[in-house]
């Protein structure tokens, strides 16, 4: 490898523009090797290659070949500078040189675009205000530059939420005035940078520090900003608009003021739902979303809880089958997702049981009663992930419960007998089996540890039998 001909040696000057002038190489083997190699150098004397890339790169991209090669190198070599290694002046001609090729073209999603922008995160970092200005310019100038730009400012929240959060009301003050005029097709990238931005706000105040940055103007900006995306961008006919917005409404509904979100339920509830209508896919973005909502109104400490928990059976229904889709999924990424989506669906029906413990379990045990395969799967597998966090409200109620499994006994579907054989194991743990509701059950595991082959192919093997290898132990010392 090209790191271990290095050492700790740096190569002269000539060298390393002999390298930088390889990233426009026909050849991808010697490309990748100059890369490989000038990150190496980069690590040791990041401002030799950076004067060798900004030797290359005044001329653009119509006088290099591989202008987004060199913008990788120089984001990386900014990112190697420590503190107080390079100056403003040298740090804002890079970033002329950036935003100059990102607006030359109408592009947005460009391999050298990304790294321009890359290169401004990486700026970013060191010049945070030098950097913001030189965005700022671009954002009221041509509105073919402002999504460009938003972009690297949603970026570099991403990136650096320390530096970035203190700023935010001079983003929001320059980004406001122009989302009334943004079009639809640009929409999606200001609604990631709004979830981004906020998202950036969350972990300054909960894990960086104290300090709150959400003083009367910038809450006066968010404000009006949710309003908008709520009355206009979450209708909007253009699904990939609807999606993203509702993905921005869910990390912002908890820096709004409470009476503005209020206010908002009854149109915010309803365009998440939405999403779970048209496509799988979208069912996590949407219970991300949901689960932050149902934070912000039921766990608030301003407060009483703003949804009544008739308000949120809507709601609960419309969670219970997508519990269903990990079972669904064929290949590895599907089934990760749905992992993850079943995660947050469980998450939201702890935030409720939190706030509501009695009435949640009888909304569950009302599902299972109907025997509806996806509800009683569904209400199967939040009882086992419920019980033993709401174990101390749920006690008294520990033989309807039992009555209701019992009833399920005859089921035929396999999902509903896996989800019973893994609920049976936790009531066990938990006490909720004596006597000979204990025997009953221990006959439904041993009965169930038998399914043919051709039952195991409809279900992972080890869902059924995990209530025999790991339920029946527990189940012995109760009975």
């Amino acid at each position: 490898m090209a790191s271990s001909s290095l050492g700790s040696s740096i190569p002269a000057p000539e060298a390393v523009q002999l390298l930088v002038s390889s990233l426009a190489d026909d050849s991808s083997v010697v490309r990748e090797a100059s890369m490989a190699s000038l990150r190496d150098i980069a690590s040791l004397n990041p401002l030799l290659v950076l004067d060798c890339c900004y030797a290359v790169s005044r001329g653009g991209r119509r006088r290099f070949g591989n202008m987004a090669g060199v913008f990788q190198v120089m984001a990386f070599s900014v990112g190697a500078l420590e503190k107080g290694e390079s100056d403003s002046v040298f740090m804002g001609k890079l970033a002329k040189i950036a935003t100059a090729e990102i607006i030359s073209s109408k592009e947005l999603n460009a391999d050298w675009q990304r790294q321009a922008s890359g290169l401004l995160v990486s700026i970013g970092t060191h010049f945070p205000d030098l950097m913001m200005e030189e965005i700022f310019l671009h954002l009221s100038g041509p509105a073919t530059a402002a999504p460009a730009m938003v972009q690297i400012l949603a970026d570099f929240a991403s990136s650096d939420a320390l530096q970035f959060t203190p700023r935010l009301k001079g983003v929001l003050s320059k980004v406001s005035p122009i989302l009334g005029n943004v079009r639809d097709i640009h929409r999606p990238i200001f609604a990631n940078a709004f979830k981004c931005w906020s998202q950036a706000v969350w972990l300054y105040i909960t894990d960086l520090t104290s300090d709150s940055p959400l003083d009367s103007d910038v809450m006066s900006f968010l404000n009006s900003v949710f309003e908008l995306l709520l009355r206009v961008w979450a209708v909007s006919r253009d699904h990939k608009v609807r999606v993203s917005t509702v993905d921005a409404l869910g990390q912002m509904v908890g820096l709004i003021t409470r009476t503005q979100l209020k206010s908002a339920l009854p149109r915010l509830i309803p365009a998440i739902l939405e999403l779970y209508k048209k496509d799988h896919d979208d069912a996590l973005l949407a219970t991300c979303s949901l689960h932050n909502l149902l934070n912000a109104s039921l766990l608030s400490e301003s407060g009483p809880p703003l949804l009544d928990f008739e308000d949120l059976t809507i709601v609960l229904s419309t969670l219970l089958p997508v519990i269903g889709i990990n079972n669904e999924r064929k290949r590895f990424s599907d089934i990760s997702v749905g992992r993850k989506t079943y995660n947050e669906v469980q998450r939201c029906f702890l935030t409720v049981g939190l706030v509501y413990p009695e009435d949640l379990f009888t909304f569950l045990l009302n599902k299972c009663k109907l025997k509806e395969d996806p509800l009683t799967f569904g209400a199967l597998c939040i009882l086992k992930h419920l019980l033993p966090r709401l174990f101390e409200a749920w006690h008294s109620k520990r033989p309807l419960l039992v009555d209701t499994a019992s009833s399920l006994l005859d089921e035929q579907s396999l999902a509903v007998r896996k989800a019973l054989s893994e609920l049976i194991v936790v009531m066990a743990s938990h006490c909720y089996l004596v006597g000979p509701s204990g025997e009953l059950f221990v006959e439904y595991l041993v009965r169930h540890s038998a399914i043919g082959e051709s039952d195991h192919l409809k279900v992972r093997p080890y869902n059924i039998t995990y209530g025999i290898e790991f339920g029946l132990p527990s189940l012995l010392l109760f009975i």
